[in-house]
């Protein structure tokens, strides 16, 4: 039996991508603040779905020929998110080490209005 309808929809997938977002913001807060260091592989992992939920949603737009410049610049900013936050540690070590914290959590906070865009140009007529 074909069906038009897709498994998946870019909805459905702003939906997960939003619920990962929370949790990321909730945990990295918990984890700059210096508790729950026990949260740092959920964290972490959690943050892989987080890119991978928004390369998904950039791949839709592709597919679909939406906003293509906006989805090939979501996936390299996908790139970036997990590069500066595996990385953060070893950055600018010392007393302002806070600007890298804040870096990540800006550049991660930014892939959920590009995802928000290119999911609603995405909905089905």
């Amino acid at each position: 039996m074909e069906n038009d309808q897709s498994a998946v929809s870019p909805k459905g997938l702003l939906i997960l991508m939003q619920i990962s977002g929370a949790v990321q913001v909730l945990v990295g807060l918990t984890l700059w603040s210096g508790h729950g260091f026990a949260l740092r592989g959920l964290h972490m992992a959690n943050g892989v779905l987080f890119v991978v939920l928004l390369w998904s949603i950039a791949i839709f737009a592709l597919a679909r020929r939406h906003r293509a410049g906006l989805a090939f610049f979501a996936i390299l900013w996908g790139l970036v998110i997990p590069i500066l936050g595996f990385t953060q540690q070893g950055i600018l070590i010392g007393d302002y080490h806070w600007v890298i914290r804040v870096l990540h959590l800006v550049v991660s906070v930014a892939a959920m209005p590009m995802a928000n865009l290119l999911a609603k140009r995405n909905l089905p007529a």
